[in-house]
C-alpha cells in the first residue's frame, strides 16, 4: 500500500506561466495526455511501456504570460516548453522512486521481525534501484517529444490544432509580420500625404477615428494598430468585434494590450467574444457597447453586440435573428429619440435596419473590407488580424485591413464624415494598398498601391463616392 501510494502519487510543477499536475497511471497505453480544461485534451504516443503520463493544467499566470508573449522571445517557444517538460518528468520519476523506496523501507521496519529487517532493507534498496532503472530506461530516455508534432485532439481544442503547432516558425512569422505591418503603416501614411497633394486635404482640426475589426487574437495586428494610431494621429478607435477566437479569459488578457493605447477604445463584441472577454475589456478601461449610445469627442456612437457574445459558446446566430435584433435596436433608438452619428455592429446583417436612417454604419465579421453607398454609408473594416493566427498558415486568403475615418464639424454641429482611407496590407507579398473615399459628389475614390516600398497612383472610376 505504501509503495503504491508513493509510486503513483501526483506532483505539481510550473513551466513559465503554466502550473501543472503530473501523475503516472499503470496498465494504460504508453502515451502522454495533456488536459487543458475546459477546451479539451491532446494526446501523443511518447513511449511504449504501459504507463500513461497525465498532465493537467491547473493555473495560468496571465500577467506573466502576457508579458512573455509581448516580447515573443524565442526561448518561450514549443521547444523550450518541451525541454522543461522533460526535466520535470525526469524529476518526477526520480522523486517517485525515492518515495517508493522510503515507504517500502518503513513498512519493512514496522511489520517484519527484527532478524530480517536489514536483509529486507537491502532488498528494498535493490527494488528501488530496479524501479529507477526501469522507468529511466523505458520512459525517460526513449521519451519521444517529436510525437507532439502530430497529437490527437479531443474536445473544443480539436478545432484549433494551430495552438500546439505555434512553434518557432509561427513565432518568427508573427514577429516578422509585426515588423512588416509597422513599416507598412508608415508607408501608407506617406501615400495618404501624396493623395493630399492631388485632392483636398483633411480638416486640420478634424476628428480621426480608426475602425478595426476581427483581430482574432493575432499579435501582429497589435503592432499594426499601435503604429497606425501614432502615424495617422488617431483620436479614437472603434472595434467591431471578434477580438478573440474562443472567448476565453486567457485570450482576453492577452489582447488588453490594445486598451493601453493613448486613445479611447470602443468595443462592440462579436460572435467569437464572450461575457469573460466583455468583462475583462471593461475592467481594462475599454468602452463596451451592448445596445447603448456613448458620446466621445463630440461623436455619438450606438453599438450593438452580437447576440452570440452573451454566452460562452462560439456560434453564429441565424440571419433572421440578427436582422430582428437590429430592428429591435432601431425601435429602441426611436423611443429614446437618440440620433447617433455612427451605428456600430459586428455582423452587417444587424445593421440593415438602420440603412437610410443614420449617416454611417460600421461592421466586420465577413473578413472582407468594403465601402458601399446606398442610402447610408456602410463600411466594413474586414479583418485587422488577417483572420487570426491561423491566417499565418494561409497568407493568401485575408489581408490585414483597417479604415481611417476623417470627421469635421464645418457643416454643422454634428460630426460629418469627410473621407475614409481603406488600408490593406497583403501578407508575404510585401505590398499594401490605400484607397481613399471622399465625401464629395464630384470626386471619385483614388487607390494608391505600393509593392516593395514603391508607391504608384491608380484611379478606379467605377466605385462609389462617400456623400
Amino acid at each position: 500500500m505504501f509503495m503504491a501510494a508513493g509510486l503513483f502519487s501526483s506532483a505539481r510543477f510550473a513551466i513559465s506561466a503554466f502550473e501543472f499536475t503530473v501523475e503516472l497511471i499503470p496498465f494504460q497505453r504508453g502515451e502522454t495526455v495533456i488536459f487543458l480544461p475546459p477546451v479539451g485534451e491532446l494526446t501523443a504516443a511518447t513511449h511504449r511501456w504501459p504507463f500513461l503520463i497525465k498532465l493537467t493544467l491547473l493555473n495560468v499566470d496571465l500577467e506573466l504570460l502576457a508579458s512573455e508573449l509581448e516580447t515573443l522571445d524565442e526561448a518561450q517557444n514549443l521547444h523550450f516548453f518541451l525541454e522543461q517538460l522533460q526535466s520535470q518528468i525526469g524529476f518526477y520519476l526520480l522523486r517517485m522512486v525515492a518515495i517508493t523506496f522510503i515507504c517500502g523501507a518503513l513498512s519493512v521496519f514496522l511489520l517484519l521481525r527484527p532478524k530480517r529487517k536489514w536483509l529486507i532493507a537491502i532488498g528494498g534498496l535493490l527494488a528501488g534501484s530496479f524501479f529507477l532503472l526501469l522507468f529511466w530506461s523505458t520512459i525517460y530516455l526513449p521519451y519521444d517529444y517529436d510525437a507532439f508534432n502530430q497529437p490527437r485532439y479531443t474536445g473544443a481544442i480539436s478545432a484549433a490544432p494551430w495552438v500546439i503547432n505555434l512553434s518557432e516558425q509561427t513565432v518568427a512569422a508573427i514577429k516578422s509580420m509585426g515588423k512588416q505591418l509597422e513599416v507598412a503603416a508608415v508607408n501608407l501614411h506617406s501615400l495618404a500625404q501624396q493623395l493630399e497633394q492631388i485632392r483636398f486635404s483633411e480638416p486640420a482640426d478634424g476628428l480621426r477615428v480608426l475602425h478595426v475589426s476581427d483581430i482574432h487574437n493575432n499579435p501582429a495586428a497589435f503592432d499594426f494598430i499601435e503604429k497606425a494610431v501614432g502615424t495617422f494621429q488617431i483620436d479614437l478607435i472603434i472595434d467591431t468585434g471578434d477580438l478573440t477566437d474562443y472567448g476565453s479569459s486567457l485570450e482576453a488578457e492577452l489582447i488588453t494590450r490594445l486598451t493601453a493605447l493613448p486613445v479611447p477604445y470602443v468595443f462592440i463584441p462579436g460572435n467569437h467574444d464572450s461575457p469573460q472577454v466583455i468583462e475583462t475589456m471593461r475592467q481594462k478601461g475599454a468602452i463596451v457597447l451592448e445596445g447603448e449610445t456613448v458620446e466621445i469627442l463630440g461623436l455619438r456612437i450606438f453599438g450593438i453586440a452580437d447576440p452570440s457574445a452573451s454566452g460562452p459558446e462560439v456560434a453564429i446566430a441565424s440571419e433572421e435573428y440578427l436582422r430582428s435584433c437590429g430592428r429591435e435596436a432601431y425601435r429602441l433608438l426611436l423611443n429614446e429619440e437618440i440620433e447617433p452619428d455612427i451605428v456600430a455592429v459586428h455582423n452587417p446583417l444587424a445593421g440593415e435596419g438602420f440603412s437610410g436612417q443614420v449617416p454611417l454604419i460600421l461592421s466586420g465579421h465577413t473578413h472582407r473590407a468594403r465601402v458601399t453607398l446606398e442610402s447610408t454609408i456602410s463600411i466594413n473594416a474586414g479583418t485587422t488580424g488577417a483572420a487570426g493566427v491561423r491566417g499565418l498558415y494561409a497568407p493568401g486568403e485575408n489581408p490585414y485591413s483597417m479604415v481611417v475615418l476623417y470627421f469635421d464639424r464645418s457643416e454643422g454641429e454634428r460630426q460629418t464624415l469627410v473621407m475614409a482611407d481603406l488600408l490593406s496590407v497583403h501578407q508575404n507579398q510585401d505590398s499594401f494598398t490605400l484607397q481613399r473615399y471622399y465625401n464629395q459628389n464630384s470626386l471619385q475614390p483614388v487607390t494608391m498601391e505600393s509593392s516593395h516600398g514603391a508607391g504608384e497612383e491608380q484611379d478606379e472610376a467605377e466605385q462609389p463616392d462617400i456623400r
